[in-house]
């Protein structure tokens, strides 16, 4: 199972709109450069977990969601950081990824939708997101992600 990279977003402080970037670097057990969970500034950051380093979500499911209900969820109002195309994100559960060339990322949890982000946003996703909200995981090795990178199982 392989996938791509097809969106890098980032948000130097909570609630703040997420960047488009064309590149990312992750620092093992950190997070992503510059980002406000790397900071320790996000909106879980009072309760710190390893699992809010870097979150995915699949681009197919923004498709789903649009085709289902016609609400335009846009990758960058998902508020995930790496969005993907052409893998199963869920299948990766309990499992180490690579990123890029070199990067690893430990899955530990699917993310679970909630009402914030639908606060931040404005629009009613949180049901349509259940059970397909994308990853949250742990940087184990750093490295450069950039757009187009392929996403895959380390065996």
């Amino acid at each position: 199972m392989t996938g791509r990279v097809c969106g890098i977003y980032t948000a130097e402080v909570a609630a703040q709109e997420m960047m488009e970037g064309q590149e990312c670097r992750l620092l093992a057990n950190v997070g992503i450069e510059g980002d406000r969970y790397a900071k320790r500034i996000g909106r879980w950051s009072d309760r710190p977990k390893t699992e809010h380093q870097i979150s995915f979500i699949e681009l197919e499911v923004l498709h789903q969601i649009y085709d289902e209900t016609g609400v335009v969820l846009t990758p960058r109002e998902s508020r995930r950081n790496i969005i993907t195309y052409g893998v199963r994100l869920n299948d990766f559960l309990g499992q180490t990824i690579r990123v890029g060339e070199n990067a690893l990322v430990y899955v530990e949890k699917l993310n679970h939708p909630c009402k914030y982000l639908e606060r931040l946003i404005d629009k009613q996703v949180m049901t349509s997101l259940l059970g397909r909200s994308g990853l949250n995981c742990q940087v184990i090795s750093g490295g450069i992600v950039r757009l187009g990178d392929r996403i895959e199982r380390v065996l």
